[in-house]
């Protein structure tokens, strides 16, 4: 009881410090996340007259996977219509809906939420009004169970004040052009990312993006405009211009998975640099991602780049390279391990038969045909295997 008392009292200081301070959010985020023992926290916020999302952060909130729940797993999220009618300061407890044998069956669980090391969520809707929707997620491991009679407990505690403090900065967590949420999910990504007008002017670059076109001479970011040598740069263009065209022909609509597209970049052949480059795209469209990147369509492109530094490679790339779900970007995680089907399986509480279901559909995504192939891939990334085995999807 004295503890929670202690963490009672420093998270009630937190949490009126925010009321001076915005950025004292992220305190109270890793505080609530270290009181009620969750392995993530994240808080969010909706402007109702925009309908978009208009406040993300958290603590331990991983970059893709918040990118991957905007562009295709909130679609199919079964928890969002229970949060969304919670009134101000009541929870929520996914445990209370869906049961083992329910998230066994679930894509959301066993797809994405599980492979990010997560199953029990607690939300808290702070505020409930005509104006915002504030709520703050609690995401608890499979080993660690629910939160406990303590834990919610004093997340009911701190509710009152959660309430208060938002409800005086409430203008702060309404929609602005100059704080969008997907500006900075961008610059937090390790692989090189630029977001684009559909005419190629540059809206966002991050830095591993101007890393790259500093040691490489297939992109040039000079004057805000993306340059690609030809006829690269015309290809892409009109990529750009049919997407366009399909985007407001309503051809893209809520639900429907869209892939990222690939495209090619050689050097020309009087350059002394005969290395190629691989940009993958995919349109960000403003209903379909609850208007984090703004309120006008937009091109999201990644880079692949063989000289790229190692630590510039991450689960973005494959995703978007392979088009993997996070659970197989786990399980090919561990295969580049060098872990085997029963080892696999007993790390993700799965039957050997269910991994090796999902390790098939990695090795159609991919090209290979078993573990040793799969392996070189993902270990050697960084080299011009990756187009070799592109050339049968692309």
């Amino acid at each position: 009881m004295q503890n929670a008392d202690l963490h009672f009292d420093r998270l009630v200081h937190l949490i009126y410090e925010t009321i001076n301070d915005i950025s004292q959010w992220d305190a109270v985020f890793s505080a609530l996340r270290e009181a009620l023992d969750c392995k993530v926290v994240h808080a969010f916020a909706i402007d109702k007259q925009h309908g978009t999302m208009s406040f993300s952060t958290g603590a331990n909130l991983p970059a893709d996977g918040e990118l991957s729940y905007l562009q295709k797993y909130q679609f199919i999220d079964p928890r969002s219509k229970y949060w969304n009618v919670l009134p101000s300061q009541e929870c929520f407890h996914d445990h209370e809906v869906f049961d083992d044998d329910y998230v066994a069956k679930s894509e959301f669980y066993q797809a994405f939420l599980l492979p990010y090391g997560v199953r029990y969520l607690t939300a808290l809707k702070v505020i409930e009004s005509d104006a915002i929707s504030f709520s703050i997620g609690c995401l608890r491991g499979p080993e660690q169970g629910p939160l406990s009679k303590a834990s919610v407990e004093l997340a009911k505690q701190l509710l009152p004040h959660l309430h208060r403090a938002v409800k005086i900065n409430a203008s702060h967590f309404t929609y602005s052009t100059q704080a969008l949420i997907g500006h900075s999910l961008v610059n937090k990504m390790k692989q090189p990312v630029l977001l684009t007008s559909m005419s190629g002017n540059i809206v966002l670059a991050n830095q591993a993006a101007y890393t790259l076109s500093n040691i490489c001479n297939l992109i040039s970011l000079s004057d805000q405009r993306l340059q690609l040598p030809e006829p690269a740069m015309t290809q892409l263009l009109a990529g750009f211009a049919k997407i366009e065209q399909q985007i407001k022909q309503g051809e893209y609509a809520h639900g429907k998975d869209y892939g990222y597209q690939a495209l090619r970049v050689s050097a020309p052949v009087a350059a002394k640099d005969s290395t190629n480059m691989l940009v993958f795209y995919l349109p960000l469209v403003p209903q379909l991602t609850l208007g984090v990147f703004g309120m006008r369509p937009l091109m999201m492109l990644i880079f692949y780049h063989p000289n790229m530094p190692n630590e510039m490679n991450d689960n973005l790339l494959l995703s978007a390279a392979f088009d993997l779900s996070p659970a197989e970007l786990k399980i090919s995680a561990m295969i580049a391990d060098g872990l085997t089907v029963d080892e696999i399986a007993k790390r993700l509480n799965k039957k050997p038969d269910t991994v090796r279901k999902q390790l098939q559909s990695i090795y159609e995504k991919t090209a290979t045909n078993n573990q040793i192939e799969l392996m070189r891939l993902l270990q050697h990334l960084p080299d011009n295997r990756l187009f070799t085995h592109l050339n049968s999807r692309f």
